[in-house]
């Protein structure tokens, strides 16, 4: 009986907990953009530009654990001074929504509602950049919607099938009552205990820039709702790439990927390389001894690619190798 009181009393208090962390992260982090909304499901973005942009607007998406900060934070402030740019959180991350019918964790089903979005806000064919689980979405975009395009980059992008299983935290919050309790009372203590470490092994092996976790409001992952978001999408973005990159074939919109060929978070020569060797014309960028963050270590070759493709240059066809140099600070 004891035993089952102070079992009680502690899911009482992670419950708790839980709840008033969720509650404080987001008096801390407030949304600092706007919504679109797109077939009843409220989208957050974050523009920022001058008041005579140049050559194409450029659209960003972040990846899986994130929102639409880890752009703000890195690309967004060198990029606005010339051009209109948008970033965007997916569906179910940060602050926008999650809409509850059909299979939302289809990185095509994401490229469809940001598109639809872009359209509604006035982008008149962007150059679109996807990053890591954000480059599923941004090669379906270019599939389905490659009139409305002007450039696509792909930047350290999850585009094809891996071996391996997916993190044992998302096989638990797919697991009927079971993932309903984790995400209630474990995804917050669990991912405060464990999130130093994750982006650290994010950036390896280049060092994570001081403040990163606040600088792009990471906390807020560990909401119930974006955690939930989250796992869905990165549990089954394998069975949507099988299908999915057969097609990359078909891309026609001028592309530049960008990798670093000692990401272990998304493997390029399984990725980016193979993506390269499908879509005909494209620029493949290998920068050495970089990691899974290359818009942080690399901004400046990340940033040349997208104004060349804002100003509507063909890429560089082939592979580019770009040897390390000093890393360019951005905080």
């Amino acid at each position: 009986m004891i035993l089952l009181e102070i079992l009680l009393g502690l899911v009482v208090a992670l419950g708790l907990y839980s709840a008033l962390f969720a509650a404080r992260v987001e008096r801390a982090y407030p949304p600092r953009g706007r919504f679109v909304e797109v077939d009843g499901t409220r989208i957050h973005y974050v523009e920022a530009g001058p008041a005579e942009p140049q050559g194409a607007p450029i659209v960003l998406v972040h990846g899986a654990s994130g929102n639409a900060g880890d752009m703000v934070a890195s690309l967004m402030p060198v990029l606005s001074k010339r051009y209109r740019v948008v970033a965007f959180d997916r569906p179910g991350h940060g602050w926008s929504e999650r809409p509850s019918e059909g299979d939302i964790s289809d990185p095509a089903a994401q490229a469809r509602l940001l598109h639809d979005g872009a359209t509604k806000i006035g982008l008149d064919r962007p150059v679109l950049l996807g990053h890591s689980w954000g480059g599923a979405v941004a090669t379906a975009w270019a599939l389905d919607f490659p009139d409305d395009l002007s450039g696509l980059l792909v930047l350290a992008g999850a585009t094809h099938v891996w071996e391996g299983d997916v993190a044992w935290y998302h096989r638990i919050v797919a697991t009927p009552l079971i993932g309903a309790v984790f995400l209630r009372l474990l995804t917050v203590p669990g991912g405060l205990l464990l999130s130093r470490a994750s982006v650290r092994g994010v950036f390896a092996p280049d060092a994570a820039p001081e403040g990163y976790a606040q600088r792009i409001g990471l906390p807020l992952l560990f909401r119930a709702g974006h955690f939930r978001a989250n796992s869905t999408d990165s549990g089954r973005l394998r069975e949507h790439l099988a299908r999915q990159s057969q097609r990359y074939g078909e891309i026609r919109v001028p592309t530049i990927i960008v990798t670093g060929n000692r990401d272990k978070v998304v493997w390029a020569k399984l990725h980016s390389y193979a993506l390269h060797d499908q879509i005909n014309g494209s620029e493949l960028i290998k920068l050495v001894g970089v990691g899974h963050m290359p818009h942080y270590v690399r901004p400046d070759v990340v940033i040349d690619a997208l104004e060349r493709l804002a100003r509507r240059e063909l890429p560089r066809a082939g592979t580019h190798v770009v040897e390390p140099e000093a890393p360019v600070a951005i905080f």
